[in-house]
């Protein structure tokens, strides 16, 4: 398990304690959690940097105003990423291919955790990891524009238009973009089959909370290993129970969180998955609670996707 799920495990079950309790000392947190008062300490630190705590002169720590912010929808996308992890990586197990989950950042489709280096089929592309990608040619970006509200849908478009598609500039939002979203919507999924280097084949399916779609999971593999349709007979019905399994895990989870955010406890250390070749620069790359998420500055130039009609 990476470093980076710990400590949001971690830094969101003090903040629970601190809740519930009105405030508590370094001590007291460290024995709640079962964990070293040195660590424990580190975590407060970096909580009270972010405005997030406050302590007085007798070393009592307490939530600060600013902890209100968790309860806005970044903290939704959140649990999005932790629901994901434990089915992300039993879907990798059962299809073995790349599964990967994205979500919306800056009109691209970002990245934020992925099964590729548990893969034994190795994609080895420089590219294929962490470059955000399309909106209108991935299948991750047209998944969420397809499932996404559509006033929120009409403004991705409408900018698309005006600034382009920064991550593939030669495609344009056309009369057959709106069309093609329709059939998406319609088939239940996304599909990106890139027509140059790296030949790969990417399907996506949106993970959804009320009205709201909070990111989109994929599976990718090499296309010239499975055909397409030999593809979807294997693949498609495991990405739709991981869909439906993640879906229903937010339903509950985020039920309780809202109803009070730090009576629900976030998903602890040794509850989350652990794997053998994690990447701690990777996992839930720009999912920072309480401030805006960050993204990797992204590379310039088209890439490599390409979409059949």
């Amino acid at each position: 398990m990476s470093e980076t799920i710990r400590a949001l495990s971690r830094g969101l079950n003090v903040m629970k304690i601190l809740s519930a309790t009105g405030g508590a000392s370094c001590q007291r947190i460290a024995d709640e959690l079962n964990l070293s008062r040195p660590t424990v300490h580190r975590i407060l630190v970096t909580l009270i940097d972010e405005g997030l705590v406050a302590v007085d002169e007798g070393k009592t720590f307490r939530c600060a105003v600013a902890s209100r912010s968790l309860q806005n929808g970044l903290t939704d996308k959140a649990w999005a990423l932790w629901s994901a992890v434990s089915t992300l990586v039993e879907l990798q197990k059962e299809v073995v291919w790349t599964c990967e989950i994205a979500t919306f950042e800056n009109y691209a489709m970002m990245l934020q955790d992925s099964m590729h280096h548990e893969n034994p089929f190795k994609i080895e592309v420089r590219e294929f990891d962490d470059r955000p990608r399309s909106m209108l040619t991935s299948a991750h970006g047209q998944a969420y524009l397809a499932f996404c509200p559509e006033n929120e849908a009409e403004h991705i478009l409408s900018h698309l238009e005006t600034f382009g598609d920064r991550m593939h500039r030669k495609t344009q939002v056309n009369s057959y973009t709106r069309s093609r979203l329709r059939k998406i919507r319609e088939q239940g999924y996304a599909l990106e089959q890139r027509i140059d280097y790296p030949h790969v084949t990417v399907i996506a399916v949106p993970i959804r909370h009320e009205n709201r779609v909070l990111g989109c999971v994929g599976i990718a593999w090499m296309t010239r290993a499975i055909k397409l349709q030999g593809a979807l007979d294997q693949f498609l019905g495991a990405l739709k129970r991981a869909q439906a399994e993640i879906e229903d895990n937010l339903k509950n989870e985020l039920g309780d969180w809202h109803s009070n955010p730090w009576q629900h406890t976030a998903p602890c250390a040794n509850e989350m998955p652990s794997r053998q070749q994690s990447r701690p620069d990777q996992a839930f790359r720009g999912c920072v609670i309480g401030t805006a998420a960050v993204p990797k500055p992204a590379k310039t130039g088209p890439s490599c996707h390409g979409m059949p009609d």
